[in-house]
């Protein structure tokens, strides 16, 4: 997180269309969220991009023109930029430094509330009441059962000719759209940097690259914060300045027991619902993977290999940690409590290329990719489903599999995979 001073300049920037219609969502849905601090930073910026030119300005002069208090253009900044409404770009001019603001369109009522963490903490400020009201007013009546479909077709009405050049792909320049930003939960390499600078004079610029996304890696999967992860590259440097990775292991599994552990201050969300799928979906998105497979053993220690292939999801594969949580889950019921590393990483491999980011979207693949071809629902019904019935998708029993999984099973699933593409 980096901090605006008043002469510092900011550039504003919209990366999409924003319709009236967003604006009704970014109040009902994202204004308990945020307040209205952040809601008139985001209408603020929006009217004023076209009225600015696109021409920098001193945060001062902008202060003056919104009337509000740096502390109060700081909270709201940091709160649209924690939602995805906000993104934040630094460049440096010689002694000037100028920030571009770029504004991201809200997601859409059914986006928003499909997302577990979204819907979940709107339903811890708000309450499930007013949570059931703005549901009732966006929710659609499906269309009867048994209609037959006599739309016209495209190639009906039109004949284009194909080998005109009109049709030939030329490079255009970039058109606005409906532009949404990732919501990021990163390990903050600055602050971590600055850390290892102010504690111990490190220059982390200086250290292996290798080596710091190893213990960042270790620190995500564990579930340690910024300060304490500097502390622990502090006291595990050799000689060579080079970090002693197997012994900050030991310490970051050992920190984490400790019950005044420097952790980011983070609320556990709760969806509305108390069943065992709602509280085992929560916990997948909730609690770093280490924490996790733990709680899966019963509060057994993670065997060094086991930590190592997390290890290799975080970091080679990039999976976000709720899908890693899924999928150590689905593995551990379907194999007999073993996890195997090439099965794991087969899995892994079909889940980045569906880049799926939650667990309830893991857990809803591995679903489709248990049923038979003919009973996996169209993409148009599935979607008009879920957004009627915000139930959960039903997570795989136990007994898809009774022996841990063999070269043969392996080949089978890959045939599986490529069958959904």
């Amino acid at each position: 997180m980096k901090i605006i001073t008043g002469q510092d300049l900011i550039q504003l920037h919209l990366e999409t269309l924003i319709s009236d219609q967003d604006l009704v969502v970014l109040t009902e849905f994202y204004g308990p969220l945020v307040g209205l601090e952040a809601l008139g930073l985001y209408l603020s910026i929006k009217q004023q991009e076209g009225l600015l030119e696109s021409e920098p300005i001193t945060l001062t002069n902008w202060l003056t023109l919104t009337q509000a208090s740096p502390n109060q253009f700081h909270q709201a900044r940091i709160q649209l930029e924690a939602l995805g409404l906000l993104r934040t770009y630094e460049q440096i001019l010689q002694q000037t430094h100028v920030f571009i603001i770029s504004l991201y369109a809200p997601k859409n009522p059914q986006a928003f509330l499909q997302d577990p963490i979204l819907a979940g903490l709107l339903t811890q400020t708000v309450g499930p009441i007013a949570l059931a009201r703005l549901k009732t007013k966006y929710q659609f009546t499906l269309l009867p059962t048994g209609l037959k479909e006599v739309t016209t077709a495209f190639g009906e009405v039109f004949h284009p000719d194909l080998h005109h050049p009109a049709f030939v792909l030329n490079k255009h320049p970039t058109i606005k759209g409906k532009t949404l930003a990732e919501i990021r939960q990163p390990f903050d390499r600055l602050q971590l940097s600055e850390q290892l600078k102010q504690q111990f004079s490190i220059d982390m610029g200086k250290l292996n690259s290798q080596d710091v996304d190893d213990v960042i890696a270790v620190a995500t999967l564990v579930g340690l914060d910024e300060l304490a992860l500097a502390d622990l590259i502090g006291t595990h440097l050799d000689m060579q300045h080079r970090i002693m990775i197997p012994k900050l292991i030991e310490a970051a599994r050992t920190e984490k027991r400790l019950p005044f552990i420097r952790q980011r201050q983070q609320q556990k969300i709760q969806l509305s619902e108390t069943s065992d799928q709602t509280v085992l979906i929560n916990q997948m998105e909730m609690m770093p993977p280490l924490e996790f497979l733990s709680l899966k053993q019963h509060g057994a220690d993670v065997a060094p290999a086991d930590l190592s292939l997390l290890m290799k999801l975080q970091s080679q594969y990039q999976l976000a940690n709720p899908v890693i949580n899924a999928l150590i889950h689905q593995v551990l019921i379907t194999q007999n409590n073993v996890l195997s590393s090439r099965y794991v990483e087969k899995l892994a491999a079909a889940l980045k290329r569906e880049n799926v980011q939650h667990a309830i979207d893991t857990m809803d693949f591995f679903y489709k990719v248990s049923q038979p071809k003919s009973s996996i629902p169209k993409v148009s019904s599935s979607k008009e489903t879920e957004a009627h019935d915000t139930k959960l998708p039903p997570i795989p029993k136990e007994k898809v599999a009774s022996m841990p999984v063999d070269d043969l099973e392996i080949a089978d699933l890959e045939t599986k995979l490529k069958g959904l593409k």
